[in-house]
């Protein structure tokens, strides 16, 4: 079994996440915590917690001073948020804070899990506890490689957001909820590892996207 650390204070939404992920995927090891000082302890207590799934607000402490207080007692954690949050500020302070992934609450179970999955990768060259993960030239991942990890429908929203289409004019031009633009967007950070889309556009171009890679 592998463990992950859940941080949710909202009971109906944790104990629900927690019953579809033990369907989805029973080898998980769900660890249930209701605020930041359980999920502390949780994490001090048990060795073999490497995932983290956190929302970023919660009533005891801040999203930011959690995620820096939870790389600090174990450094090499793997990090993902999961927020109601739509701000793109509470996403670029998580991703400096040291997540490496943030994923809205509208995003499906599986592209939850898939996240979760992706996030497992080791930490790059560079990378300093208590900080966001770094990519040194040398260790940064092939582009195209990491485009090919994306689905034809997140191909599509990335191709949009290359052209600046904001998410509201995206989910008109490809007959979707604007929920579920930014669900897929957070799959597409998540996956290129970068904290906004300006960063995911440059990836994209890098690796070919719009043609031949810059």
């Amino acid at each position: 079994m592998t463990a992950v650390l859940m941080i949710e204070d909202h009971t109906m939404f944790r104990e629900g996440l927690m019953m579809t992920i033990g369907h989805l995927a029973p080898t998980l090891d769900i660890c249930p915590a209701s605020s930041g000082s359980e999920a502390i302890a949780l994490l001090e207590s048990r060795a073999d917690i490497r995932r983290v799934i956190m929302d970023y607000y919660l009533p005891d402490i801040g999203g930011s001073a959690l995620l820096k207080r939870l790389r600090q007692v174990r450094p090499g954690v793997r990090i993902l948020v999961l927020s109601a949050s739509e701000d793109a500020h509470d996403r670029q302070r998580a991703m400096e804070a040291g997540a490496h992934a943030f994923l809205h609450k509208s995003a499906s179970s599986q592209m939850l899990l898939s996240a979760l999955e992706r996030i497992e990768l080791p930490d790059t060259a560079g990378a300093q506890p208590g900080g966001p993960p770094l990519q040194t030239d040398k260790a940064r991942p092939d582009e195209a490689a990491l485009l090919s990890e994306l689905t034809s429908r997140q191909i599509e929203v990335l191709r949009l957001i290359c052209h600046g289409i904001r998410n509201r004019e995206i989910s008109e031009q490809l007959g979707v909820t604007e929920k579920t633009v930014k669900a897929h967007i957070s799959v597409i950070l998540a996956t290129l590892g970068v904290p906004n889309r300006t960063q995911a556009s440059l990836v994209a171009r890098r690796g070919g996207l719009l043609g031949k890679p810059a």
